[in-house]
């Protein structure tokens, strides 16, 4: 049941955004980026030297770089960990720490990529959804730490695809 309900929201999330999403030069930066700093979307592990298996989930492994510079913008990046489906970059993952960090990297995205879509004017919920390229930022509103994510629609989407053929368990009664 989980599993139904993260696909719909997963679905739901770019079709929500793309209608209030302006087709700005901007969001198009994410697109010909494909990806963060010189990791490529789509790219092989094997191109990858300096990667350390941080955890498993299913058929994704994800990495941390063990070179990374956690800077981005003006903000201090907690951690950033790079997740391979399939052997492939499908997703990026930031976490920050604080207002001062969040703020700062929210606002490095935003002069990247433009000011997104924000979902309440009481959050600081954002995303970007470019034809290639999802990226959301969800910040904490009480420790103001925040979470960005960088996705691969193309891998993300044949990563559902094989969730969905997957035989899910029955549930037993008790």
């Amino acid at each position: 049941m989980k599993l139904y309900f993260t696909l719909a929201c997963f679905f739901a999330l770019p079709s929500t955004f793309s209608y209030a999403q302006s087709s700005t030069p901007s969001v198009q930066t994410l697109d010909e980026t494909y990806g963060f700093r010189q990791a490529r979307f789509e790219t092989d592990i094997t191109a990858f030297q300096d990667l350390a298996l941080a955890e498993k989930a299913g058929e994704t492994r994800y990495y941390r770089r063990t070179s990374e510079i956690k800077q981005f913008g003006s903000g201090q990046v907690a951690d950033i960990t790079y997740g391979f489906y399939k052997g492939k970059l499908a997703v990026v993952m930031m976490k920050t720490q604080g207002l001062d960090n969040s703020r700062a990297v929210l606002a490095e995205l935003q002069q990247q990529a433009g000011t997104g879509v924000r979902r309440s004017p009481f959050t600081h919920h954002y995303a970007w959804n470019g034809k290639r390229v999802h990226m959301s930022y969800d910040e904490n509103s009480m420790s103001y730490d925040a979470l960005i994510l960088l996705t691969c629609k193309k891998l993300k989407e044949q990563e559902l695809k094989q969730a969905l053929k997957a035989p899910q368990p029955i549930p037993s009664r008790i």
